[in-house]
């Protein structure tokens, strides 16, 4: 059985079998639907509204059920990682808009902040960018540090287990020799 697909937002159609992801079937066609979660059902970022077909798609998943709202779900909206095309006929999906969705991608804040940096004065684009390196200076001198106070707190274990060990003997070699442990006691007597 095989189902006709169709995203009206590019004009994008062809036909999938049964069983099909409906993000499998936009990379198919074409689409790259964007996926923060890579597909594992812990976003919203590969929402679709379901135009025409919804009967055709897999019963909600919990996921589904969890990241969108009853009002978009009441708007057609399903998560393309989670809904399966599984019954023959056409269905007709749209990408849910960046500003209906919950959740940003990396890239799309990437690309918005990346815009608003291209809109800032020359002088607010070397102040934004001095704040942002004295930023990382910090971070990196605080790992650093933080590394530096790894390595010695490491140190002083060592150098603490070395010296109760060596306590230990000190303290063992002062005791009598009835107290001795047998293989200690036997080795001195020879």
């Amino acid at each position: 059985m095989s189902i006709n697909v169709e995203f009206t937002s590019d004009e994008l159609r062809g036909i999938v079998a049964d069983g099909t992801y409906l993000w499998d079937a936009a990379k198919r066609l074409g689409l790259r639907l964007p996926a923060e979660c890579e597909g594992r059902g812990e976003c919203d970022t590969c929402a679709v509204r379901v135009l025409e077909g919804a009967t055709l798609l897999s019963a909600l998943t919990n996921a589904e059920r969890v990241l969108l709202s009853p009002e978009r779900l009441g708007a057609g909206e399903r998560l393309a990682c989670q809904a399966k095309a599984e019954r023959p006929g056409t269905l007709v999906l749209e990408p849910v808009p960046v500003a209906q969705r919950e959740t940003e991608t990396t890239e799309e804040a990437k690309k918005e902040m990346r815009e608003e940096f291209n809109q800032l004065p020359l002088k607010q684009k070397l102040t934004t960018l001095a704040e942002l390196e004295a930023a990382t200076a910090y971070q990196t001198f605080k790992a650093i540090s933080e590394a530096s106070m790894r390595v010695v707190e490491r140190g002083v274990g060592v150098i603490i287990g070395v010296g109760r060990s060596r306590e230990r003997r000190q303290r063992a070699a002062r005791r009598p020799a009835e107290h001795q442990p047998k293989s200690s006691a036997e080795g001195g007597a020879k």
